[in-house]
């Protein structure tokens, strides 16, 4: 097994045992607006981080009674929280992925609802199931 092949399998491998490979919360700002936080671990990287924060993103407005909405805040970082020596005698290091959007709602009727995203849209045509099951806890 090669070394890429061997870091990923054990990051996997952590994540399996582990609570969990991604960790998404959800905190109001106002009655209208609210951030979403992600840390997920290396092996989602960036892109798969942020389609989780962005899907829970559309789930959360759906489940405020509403459709469309506006990304009016995005920042990401990645951050080293270990490493370890491989039998190869190389240093393997790992670390988290964490993508914080704000969301502002825009409700039908108020400037700017005909360029804001739909939320159902974002979700795909099974939304509904999607916001029964919640906020993804995989990027796999």
């Amino acid at each position: 097994m090669n070394g890429f092949k061997l870091r990923a399998f054990r990051i996997v491998t952590l994540c399996f045992f582990a609570a969990g490979c991604v960790e998404t919360s959800v905190q109001p700002l106002t009655q209208t607006s609210f951030k979403v936080s992600t840390e997920a671990e290396d092996l989602c990287g960036s892109k798969g981080t942020r389609d989780i924060t962005f899907r829970t993103a559309a789930i959360e407005v759906i489940k405020r009674g509403a459709d469309r909405f506006v990304v009016v805040g995005d920042q990401s970082h990645s951050a080293i929280t270990g490493g370890m020596f491989t039998s190869y005698g190389t240093f393997d290091t790992y670390g988290t992925k964490t993508q914080d959007m704000v969301i502002q709602i825009v409700h039908k009727g108020s400037q700017g609802y005909n360029n804001a995203l739909s939320a159902r849209q974002t979700l795909g045509p099974d939304w509904q199931a999607i916001v029964a099951e919640g906020a993804p806890q995989s990027c796999l």
